[in-house]
């Protein structure tokens, strides 16, 4: 990171506030520049609060050695940093700042030039949530120290029930964050980075099995955000290259299939190099049969709400064949997932999935209990 000029001009980095746009549909950022910057009711300063909880002269944020510090400018209803009342505060990426009831988070970023002055802009009167998600600040840690590990859940043959395969799931490993990946996403994608944590999610899985030789089937799990990336394929395509042993599969979720030339893109690339590809939750929000028939994955694994409970659902069970019959119909491989019990997985046998994943063959555990 490069550092900022002693004469407190913004050089290569940008400090930003952001805040979220009415309806929290996407989130604002106001350019801290020029400094020293000045946040208050009044008009002329570089942020313009209309909030009358607000002080007219609020607070003032400086650059000393390169670090961005806010100072409270004995303002009325105080500047909290982290929660926390502070009269004179360093502030660090992903603080949460508040001026009064008015919140924002600090951010900043890499310019390939200096901002101008005129990025500077007064925001309205609106809405804002109590607090933004919790963990934000640790997050661009764990991305760059790369804390997250792999654990690994078997997928099945049906009926036989030999293994075919693993998924891999990613856990973070970052002492201040969830541990969970559905809770790292909701922080990933309050910030954007819900892509760049998928990747790394997926480079650490293949890293841990990279390790192993003779490692049956992989799944690899890919976000939305991913999808048009042109890295996306390029990365299965290298990791085949060093590892042409190794099977691969990319598991597409089925919200991400309302796009479907991008992921007739994708299905190509990924055939040419030898990598498999799942639609993964079919069923979880809408069976996207459309999709289904004009760009056919190899896999198409139902989502447990199917599955859970289905031997005592005799009208769930008819459903299921006859998508069942429509996958055999394309040559599509179909997997259960979410088995917990023998009577499921007898069901499933019965109606005819090719293949089968959950609790009832076997938990996600770490590569060395494999």
């Amino acid at each position: 990171m490069n550092s900022l000029p002693a004469d407190g001009s913004p050089g290569r980095t940008r400090w930003y506030l952001e805040s979220v746009v009415e309806g929290a549909s996407q989130l604002r950022r106001i350019p801290v520049y020029p400094f020293p910057f000045r946040v208050g009711r009044a008009g002329r300063l570089g942020l313009t609060l209309a909030s009358d909880s607000v002080s007219k002269q609020h607070a003032e944020l400086s650059l000393r050695g390169g670090e961005l510090w806010v100072r409270d400018l004995d303002s009325r209803n105080g500047t909290l940093v982290n929660g926390q009342r502070a009269m004179e505060s360093a502030l660090r990426e992903g603080d949460i700042l508040h001026f009064a009831d008015i919140e924002f988070r600090v951010g900043r970023e890499e310019l390939e030039e200096a901002p101008g002055a005129d990025a500077t802009r007064s925001i309205g009167d609106f809405a804002l949530p109590q607090q933004f998600v919790g963990g934000a600040r640790e997050l661009p840690q764990l991305l760059r120290e790369r804390q997250v590990t792999a654990v690994f859940q078997a997928v099945v043959n049906l009926p036989s029930g030999t293994l075919t395969g693993y998924e891999s799931f990613g856990r973070g490993t970052h002492p201040g964050l969830p541990e969970a990946p559905l809770e790292l996403f909701r922080v990933a994608e309050a910030v954007g980075s819900e892509a760049e944590l998928s990747r790394l999610f997926r480079e650490r899985a293949i890293e841990i099995v990279e390790a192993r030789p003779h490692f049956p089937q992989l799944f690899l799990n890919v976000h939305a955000a991913e999808l048009g990336d042109e890295a996306l394929a390029a990365s299965f395509v290298a990791t085949r290259r060093k590892r042409p042993d190794l099977r691969l599969t990319l598991e597409l979720h089925e919200q991400a299939l309302e796009d479907l030339g991008a992921v007739e893109q994708l299905r190509a690339a990924l055939s040419r190099a030898g990598v498999g590809l799942a639609y993964d939750g079919f069923g979880a929000s809408e069976a996207r049969l459309l999709e289904l028939a004009e760009v056919p994955p190899h896999y198409l694994k139902f989502d447990a709400q199917f599955v859970r409970g289905i031997d005592s659902a005799p009208q769930r069970q008819r459903l299921l064949g006859s998508l069942l019959a429509v996958a055999r119909d394309l040559l599509v491989f179909t997997v259960a997932e979410g088995v917990e019990t023998q009577d499921e997985a007898e069901v499933c046998r019965r109606l005819g999935f090719t293949h089968a994943q959950g609790f009832y063959f076997g938990r996600p555990k770490p590569i060395h209990e494999l």
